[in-house]
């Protein structure tokens, strides 16, 4: 055990000198995690005891929620491709080494936890807004954080059991699936029947939400059930999912250390594909980045079109109709156009009765539909493109390429916008006006977030859609935006413009500000070294 915890000081001593070798990543990380502290700080602190707190069970359902989408998504993709603990380093040190693997594994778990409490470090915003509008204690709410995020690592221990299990059984993984699945279909039906009973209210659902029977989902309702049994006062309850919880995951542990599969072959796969993918990004070989991704099926050949730059933009086009055959529209769309019918749904319907006007709803559901933007944005065509050598070879002028090679990153937010707030609209009924300014806000702000990506690309270079450089790119992002935003907010206070007409002045800024960055950008693609 002394060679593991060897190992375990070398990389935190070793990563506290890679940071003072680099100063500026350190005040970034200073920078960062001193504004996450502040706002987590403050949110606690300024909490009026007096003040009445909104509905606990709103708070319930919100949590179940968030353990849900985590917890489906590492299960989901660990089935083919596994998770792991270790770097391609820990590989060539450790697995060769006359070392028991039980102890490289806890080696493994160890360096996990790490990454568990950091990440409940920068969930430490959210903790704060918790007790300042449910008027929990600021313990509680640092229990919710911690709770899960202990919550991803026994996922991805369960991974581990899961892929172990099925690893290479196309029988097996079927059967997993089907299993998780049933689960979902459970507690979809499980808040169905009380509120079809009950009728469609808001209280209702949030009733629902907080059923026992929930929390009778293993690990995800065993963690709910004991962060909130404590927060009640349940202390039994408490116990009782606290019990569960642990049993749980040493039997997870115990069933994988008993498993028939050398788990050594499964993690050595999993990590040589990742380090592969990795430096394939780095290299800008992006076809061999991804090569666990389903091969596309080739009907038609050729660009059909296309001369000198705008031939990029013909390319992405049949590779895009290779992935979907309505070209720009795709699962995200679809999952964007429920989210926002969904949530217009809810908020217009408490009691039966309208609670909120159309124009209001619309423009919550284009904050929202603006916020998933962020992140669909920083995984498009356009992230791909800039990695690819040629595009830095074909001779053709600069600010050409940039345009033409970004043109369907910046086309999908506005067919995107198109759909989602006219299938949004006509639900609510709103007017047409209020439809095509929701759609355009949505687009304008699909411009911003290609334009910055090239700003990180240009002056940092690398796209800024990770870790924390992807805080301090939101950061970046709310100053960037914000001018327009406050004309908006002074012409309807000062001129009593209607509200929609608010949107105007954000999509003039966004576009005014997105062809500014591409202009003063314009050389990325002549002068910047990446090959």
């Amino acid at each position: 055990m002394s060679a593991v915890a060897f190992m375990l000081r070398c990389r935190i001593k070793n990563g506290f000198f890679e940071m003072l070798r680099h100063p500026a990543k350190l005040i970034l990380y200073l920078v960062v995690g001193g504004l996450i502290l502040f706002s987590g700080l403050v949110n606690m602190l300024d909490a009026d005891p007096a003040a009445q707190a909104a509905d606990l069970s709103v708070l319930k359902a919100i949590y179940l929620a968030a353990l849900l989408l985590i917890s489906y998504i590492q299960l989901f993709q660990g089935l083919h491709s596994g998770a792991t603990f270790f770097t391609m380093s820990d590989v060539a040190l450790l697995f060769v080494a006359p070392i028991s693997p039980k102890k490289i594994l806890v080696y493994g778990l160890c360096k996990q936890m790490g990454t568990v409490v950091l990440m409940a470090f920068f969930l430490l915003a959210y903790g704060g807004m918790a007790v300042n509008y449910f008027a929990i204690s600021p313990l509680q709410g640092v229990g919710l954080l911690l709770g899960f995020a202990i919550l991803c690592f026994i996922m991805q221990l369960l991974t581990l059991v899961l892929y172990s299990y099925a690893n290479g059984n196309d029988k097996r993984i079927r059967a997993i699936r089907a299993i998780l699945y049933l689960i979902l279909g459970a507690v979809a039906v499980a808040m169905a029947v009380p509120v079809a009973q009950q009728g469609f209210s808001m209280a209702n659902v949030l009733a629902a939400a907080d059923s026992p029977w929930l929390e009778m989902i293993p690990f995800i309702g065993w963690m709910k059930g004991a962060l909130f049994g404590w927060i009640d006062g349940d202390v039994g309850r408490a116990l009782l999912f606290l019990a569960l919880l642990l049993a749980g995951t040493g039997a997870a542990l115990w069933l994988f250390l008993r498993s028939n599969a050398d788990y050594y072959e499964d993690v050595l796969q999993n990590t040589e594909t990742t380090f592969a993918m990795r430096q394939a990004m780095k290299e800008g070989r992006v076809a061999a980045s991804t090569v666990n991704t389903r091969a596309p099926k080739v009907k038609d050949t050729g660009l059909g079109g296309g001369w000198g730059a705008n031939a990029f933009f013909y390319k992405q086009v049949r590779e895009l109709k290779r992935q979907s055959p309505f070209f720009l529209l795709n699962k995200t769309t679809l999952m964007a156009v429920v989210v926002c019918v969904f949530m217009a749904f809810l908020m217009t319907r408490t009691d039966g009765e309208d609670t909120m006007s159309a124009n209001l709803v619309m423009m919550i559901c284009t904050i929202v539909a603006v916020y998933f933007l962020l992140f669909i944005n920083a995984a498009g065509e356009w992230g791909k493109e800039i990695m690819k050598p040629y595009l830095y070879l074909v001779p053709e002028p600069p600010l050409r390429k940039l345009i033409w090679a970004s043109m369907t990153s910046l086309l999908k937010p506005l067919v995107d916008g198109a759909v989602i707030f006219v299938a949004t609209g006509l639900f609510l009924q709103a007017k047409v006006t209020t439809m095509a300014v929701c759609a355009l806000i949505y687009a304008s702000f699909g411009v911003i977030f290609t334009a910055s990506n090239l700003l990180s690309q240009r002056v940092l270079g690398t796209m800024a859609n990770k870790g924390l450089m992807l805080v301090l790119y939101m950061l970046l992002l709310l100053l960037i935006v914000a001018p327009g935003v406050a004309i908006g907010v002074a012409l309807y206070l000062t001129l009593h413009i209607p509200a929609v007409a608010m949107g105007v002045p954000v999509i003039l800024w966004n576009l005014a500000v997105g062809l500014g960055i591409y202009v003063l950008c314009k050389n990325t693609l002549h002068d910047m070294e990446v090959l």
